[in-house]
């Protein structure tokens, strides 16, 4: 049974701390996204002003964003610029403890009956790779536990992964790639979800070195690999993301991705912002764009959308970065 300890108000939504029985903090979030476009996506951007925020925010009916935790703490890698790498791992949390951080969103949210879109992620902290019968099962239940809150919910689970060479357990980071793909393009009879399900693997730059680096020496499937798989495969509805945060002086090289086969058929990309971290401070990473000169990640982007490959970019408020990166609430009661 999962305890209620503190929550973390923003804008757009909160984080929230639940204790697991042995007395490890875990995170889970609830959110709402933000739609505006041209000069007033520049003034979402750069607010201070929660009002202007609030303004623009998505309603529950239309789409809804939540996270929740697989792990206590993450055992897949040492991440430079995550801050749940810094935190102790205790191990896995059950099946039962993920399902219990979404029944206590749904819970703690009760004036969202319904949602067209509910995007949940499952990586709020912990590699769900490293979690895989527990993660996945807990996305198997969704459907049942909104009904049982007597909730209308379109479950979008969204499963996010650096794709360990090994995971726990010995399997390989490509027998990952089939399960999660398996349970994606299955229909909902089943117990899948008829090709809406977001695959979205972590890459952050093109030269493997680097992304070894940034993994804290995590033994990590390459692009080239990831690519040449997941091209054989079947994909439907969604595509498969490539997440690049993207930093200063890290390489991200869409010539070479092109090269190696990246297909817009298959695979979306999506680029962030390098948020502020404690860990990325330590580490002396910089985001390669921002707040004061934005356009440059929407030049990297338009150079992927030239080559036929559907890139999202994303960035969050000034007011809202502080204290919105997985790890930051529970290192306060750690």
């Amino acid at each position: 049974m999962l305890t209620f300890k503190n929550a973390f108000y923003l804008p757009s939504g909160r984080v929230f701390l639940l204790e697991t029985e042995d007395g490890y903090p875990i995170e889970c979030t609830e959110m709402r996204d933000v739609s505006v476009g041209g000069k007033q996506h520049y003034e979402v951007r750069n607010t201070q002003d929660p009002h202007i925020i609030w303004k623009h925010l998505v309603s529950y009916e239309d789409k809804w964003l939540l996270t929740v935790s697989t792990q206590k703490g993450c055992n897949a890698a040492k991440c430079k610029f995550c801050d749940v790498a810094s935190l102790p791992f205790k191990g896995n949390l059950t099946t039962t403890e993920i399902v219990e951080q979404v029944q206590f969103l749904l819970d703690a949210s009760p004036y969202v009956e319904s949602c067209r879109k509910v995007k949940i992620g499952f990586a709020r902290m912990g590699e769900p790779a490293n979690n895989l019968e527990n993660a996945l099962e807990a996305m198997r239940l969704l459907t049942l536990v909104s009904k049982s809150k007597g909730r209308k919910m379109k479950w979008l689970p969204c499963f996010n992964s650096i794709l360990p060479r090994k995971i726990t357990g010995g399997r390989s980071g490509f027998e990952v790639i089939d399960e999660v793909i398996e349970i994606k393009e299955s229909s909902e009879e089943e117990c899948g979800f008829g090709g809406f399900l977001h695959f979205q693997i972590s890459v952050n730059s093109t030269d493997e070195d680097k992304r070894k680096e940034l993994f804290g020496g995590a033994d990590v499937l390459t692009i080239k690999e990831v690519i040449e798989y997941i091209n054989k495969k079947d994909i439907s509805n969604r595509t498969i993301t490539l997440n690049f945060i993207v930093m200063k002086d890290i390489p991200v090289d869409v010539d070479y991705l092109m090269g190696l086969g990246l297909n817009g058929d298959k695979f979306c990309v999506k680029l962030i912002p390098l948020n502020n971290t404690n860990r990325a401070n330590e580490n002396s990473l910089e985001t390669f764009a921002n707040y004061s000169n934005y356009e440059e990640l929407e030049a990297l982007g338009k150079k992927f959308n030239d080559n036929g490959v559907p890139t999202v970019i994303d960035a969050i408020a000034k007011c809202e970065e502080a204290g919105l990166c997985c790890g930051q609430l529970a290192h306060i009661f750690v």
